[in-house]
């Protein structure tokens, strides 16, 4: 056999093994070592998911993400990530009351400020007692309303984590955990409750590359924050939320 002929038989035994090598080395190829991310949140309602007691609360953030490999294999690759939120809104729930003395008399009315309150309904009340030892009927009306207050939040999570699977296609699960603290403008989720809170996050969700180096995340996201009891209260927020992430990086 001439030498150009054993070159080719080489090559065509060779030749596979090193493009099977290569698509299976720990470089994957929709696996970036640094990603840069923008992303946006989304809660119209809370619940007890996890620990938290304050229904009916919103919430609405823009934030950064960034994220370093770790580790990569074939099946999954590992990241550290971490989270800025510069802008965060959060909507809790407020009572006010207008309080008419109409016994004995004269009439009098005084209104109660709004408050940021665990729950609330419209409606009037009335009360009414006899002093026994005077006779005289105090009575009174509650007219209560309800109402919301939004509140501007900071928020950074910098001890996170997040794992990709199939990491050699374009459509990848995805999962991560995420743990930090909140800054907010007032008292939340009541008034009687910090503006400092602890927050962790966790969810999963999908990933599609456009590129190598580009590509788009939907997920959902369960996120707890409270004061871990160093304010007068501590009923937690609790919100699923739904996220929008928008990535790039090499």
């Amino acid at each position: 056999m001439r030498p150009t002929g054993i070159v080719c038989v080489l090559l065509l035994l060779v030749g596979p093994s090193i493009a099977f090598a290569q698509a299976t080395s720990d470089e994957p190829v929709y696996g970036r070592r640094q990603t840069f991310a923008a992303f946006f949140d989304y809660s119209n309602d809370s619940s007890h998911i996890v620990l938290g007691r304050s229904p009916d609360r919103k919430f609405t953030d823009l934030g950064f993400q960034y994220e370093y490999r770790v580790l990569g294999r074939r099946h999954y690759v590992w990241k550290y990530a971490g989270e800025f939120r510069p802008l965060i809104v959060e909507s809790d729930l407020t009572s006010s009351a207008v309080v008419t003395f109409t016994s004995p008399p004269p009439m009098t009315t005084f209104a109660v400020p709004a408050a940021a309150t665990l729950s609330c309904r419209d409606g009037t009340t009335g009360y009414s007692v006899v002093d026994p030892n005077t006779g005289i009927l105090y009575s009174e009306t509650v007219e209560t309303s309800c109402g919301r207050r939004w509140t501007y939040m900071e928020g950074l999570s910098p001890l996170g984590s997040r794992i990709n699977v199939f990491p050699h296609s374009r459509w990848q699960p995805t999962a991560s955990v995420l743990a930090g603290f909140l800054l907010s403008a007032k008292r939340i989720p009541v008034d009687t409750a910090g503006s400092f809170n602890f927050m962790f996050e966790f969810g999963a969700g999908l990933e599609y590359f456009r590129t190598p180096s580009q590509s788009m995340r939907v997920e959902y996201q369960v996120q707890h924050f409270s004061n871990a009891s160093t304010a007068d209260s501590n009923p937690g927020v609790d919100n699923g939320l739904f996220k929008l992430t928008y990535t790039f990086g090499r």
